[in-house]
């Protein structure tokens, strides 16, 4: 009996994988391939977003920076790598629930956070996992990089633009909730001291 509902759980996981793709899924010109960085360019930090698994590969996973700005629409076995000013960052991701991931980096230094997927109530449950020093998973950094087949870039089209701002006035909430309100304890944080 018990076989039958974990089968059934994991049929209606997969069905509402394909039903609900979260991001601009229908949309496959707003991704482009890139070259990997080994390096942040001078002066910037690198924060690589590693989402090595293709569990729940079809749905697709909305980043975007504390300012409603998307990032990367990432689906599974990829990567997308942030080049960004040293100082503080914010960055959001929503599927089952909500993540948000507040970064303080340092210049020319990289980071690690992690895009994990489970099961979820409604949709797959994927959420942003920063890899602070002391995280075991931080010594599978190159497997994770080994298995992601492809790093993408966002391009901005249209598509992305109007995604953005049907998301505007949820990123405001977001920001409201977790930054400066109730949820703020449910905000997780990359450190400087936790670069590679």
């Amino acid at each position: 009996m018990m076989r039958i509902i974990k089968d059934l759980i994991q049929l209606a996981f997969a069905f509402s994988c394909a039903a609900m793709m979260t991001g601009c899924a229908s949309s496959p010109a707003h991704l482009q391939a890139t070259s990997r960085l080994s390096q942040p360019p001078p002066g910037k930090a690198l924060i690589n977003f590693h989402r090595p698994s293709n569990y729940g590969g079809m749905e697709k996973y909305a980043i975007f920076d504390g300012d409603g700005n998307m990032l990367i629409d990432l689906p599974g076995r990829s990567e997308y790598q942030h080049v960004c000013a040293p100082g503080k960052h914010v960055f959001i991701g929503w599927a089952d629930q909500v993540s948000v991931v507040e970064a303080e980096v340092e210049a020319d230094k990289i980071y690690d956070a992690m895009v994990d997927i489970g099961m979820g109530w409604v949709r797959a449950n994927i959420k942003l996992i920063p890899l602070n020093q002391g995280d075991p998973r931080r010594a599978e950094l190159a497997e994770f990089e080994r298995r992601a087949t492809t790093v993408y870039q966002l391009n901005r089209n249209d598509h992305v633009a109007q995604y953005e701002a049907a998301h505007k006035g949820r990123i405001e909430q977001i920001r409201k909730d977790f930054l400066a309100g109730a949820k703020s304890d449910r905000v997780r944080r990359l450190k400087p001291d936790d670069a590679r």
